[in-house]
């Protein structure tokens, strides 16, 4: 199948994933809406104009131009003002304040005023909302249950076969133009005739089971002469090598080096897939859940690199912030990468949409307007008001009227509610901040997207 199919192939699987997860995102926020009583007035996948739609019930479904997002509308979002209760805000931004409310409302029909969100009790609003965050952790579950157990998680083991076999030797931490300037044939592997294919058999008489056996063998032989049978083709040789003493590696991450035979070759690779047992789920769900929200924290941090590709031309941060576009394009360079195995690319499609899911779950619940974790925060916030109204109640059942004498009759209590239009502010600021990364992001992405496979 041609590149440009396959990389075609890779962006419209993820971006239908990716649409369907925001579908089902706003499925959770519209059923418990539904099931309480609350009127959804729109269920729509997408912003901007309207492509496509049909209305059922009370609800409008159907499908925006822009793909990256998607929203209802449930009626009573915002409250009615509370009389005699003065704004915080200055002059100018009240009014503000008072002008969205009056234009939020003026779409209610007075027939329908029991059906308004803000009505709902703390616990139906917090469910009403983490509905939607919710569906994204599912989504994630379900994705990652099926990589773990039905595809597995891969492995990589080396083999006693090389894969290259070097000329010049340079030592580990030689610099890009050192390496590039050794050109002398003085490697003991290249002298000795080995080649990439060759399988190592045995060194000096001793049956080698795995790389780490030849190499504890060859760092700890420098100038020594060793007689290494080879598989080559089927048939077994056996060529004599002398090691040389060479700056290695001492660790995996390559901050520690050390002097050892060396002779100038690298392993070749098995790789493979094992499916994880159930009883390994949870401990590996756990790992991605806990580097999920590492990732979401360090994101701020990201930024500066987002601003110094936008703004000053340098070069993009392959671990740096990508947006929606960059993850989509990653998907088409995945699946049309020749490096890749097909049972690679399915996994790593999975992974990739699981992790979007994840990364939406723990972005949506910061307890910051206009996100689904700000509204769950107001819902708390009104949980503790009303609570401590009730202790208040309780403590004094019965008021004293102004004259000192008892009100007679059942004392009544105000609903009391968070009112959502006084935050309008606050969520003009976080929209913006959000906007502005956006677009950032959606700029990067196309003008030097990140490539897994340029390095």
């Amino acid at each position: 199948m041609p590149g440009w199919l396959l990389y075609t192939l890779g962006v419209v699987i993820f971006a239908f994933g990716l649409l369907l997860s925001i579908a089902l995102h706003e499925i959770g926020h519209m059923v418990p809406a539904k099931r309480f009583g609350v009127k959804v007035t729109q269920y729509m996948v997408g912003f901007g104009p309207t492509v496509w739609s049909r209305k059922r019930g009370d609800t409008e479904y159907g499908l925006k131009g822009v793909p990256l997002g998607g929203y209802i509308r449930m009626i009573g979002m915002v409250p009615p003002r509370q009389d005699g209760r003065p704004s915080r805000w200055p002059r100018r931004m009240a009014t503000a304040v008072e002008d969205f409310r009056q234009v939020s409302r003026a779409e209610i029909d007075p027939a329908d005023s029991s059906r308004e969100f803000y009505r709902l009790t703390p616990g139906k609003k917090m469910i009403v909302m983490l509905g939607g965050p919710t569906m994204n952790l599912v989504i994630y579950l379900v994705l990652t249950l099926v990589v773990l157990t039905a595809i597995g998680q891969p492995h990589d083991d080396t083999t006693t076969t090389l894969q290259t076999v070097i000329k010049c030797v340079a030592p580990a931490n030689a610099t890009p133009a050192q390496v590039k300037d050794c050109t002398a044939a003085n490697s003991p592997a290249f002298l000795a005739g080995l080649r990439p294919g060759d399988k190592i058999v045995a060194i000096d008489g001793t049956p080698i089971a795995n790389w780490a056996a030849s190499t504890k063998i060859i760092e700890a032989s420098p100038h020594k002469t060793l007689a290494m049978t080879i598989d080559r083709n089927g048939t077994d040789l056996v060529l004599s090598i002398t090691p040389v003493d060479n700056v290695k590696y001492a660790n995996a991450a390559g901050t520690k080096t050390k002097i050892a035979g060396f002779i100038g070759v690298s392993p070749g690779d098995h790789h493979y897939y094992e499916p994880a047992a159930l009883t390994a789920v949870p401990g590996a769900i756990g790992s991605q859940v806990r580097q999920g929200w590492d990732h979401l924290m360090s994101f701020p941090d990201k930024i500066g690199n987002l601003f110094n590709t936008v703004f000053e031309g340098k070069k993009r941060n392959i671990n740096g912030a990508i947006g929606v576009v960059g993850v989509t394009r990653l998907s088409g360079d995945f699946a049309r990468s020749n490096q890749l195995t097909s049972k690679d690319k399915v996994y790593t499609l999975i992974e990739l949409l699981a992790s979007v899911n994840l990364l939406l779950f723990f972005f949506n619940l910061l307890p910051l307007l206009p996100l689904d974790g700000g509204h769950v925060a107001g819902a708390l916030l009104e949980a503790v008001r009303r609570g401590r109204a009730g202790l208040r109640l309780r403590a004094n059942p019965h008021p004293v009227g102004p004259d000192g004498v008892p009100i007679d009759g059942v004392q009544t209590r105000k609903q009391i509610f968070v009112d959502t239009a006084q935050m309008l502010p606050i969520m003009y600021g976080v929209g913006s901040l959000i906007l502005v990364v956006t677009l950032l992001t959606v700029y990067a992405d196309i003008v030097d997207p990140v490539n897994p496979f340029s390095g």
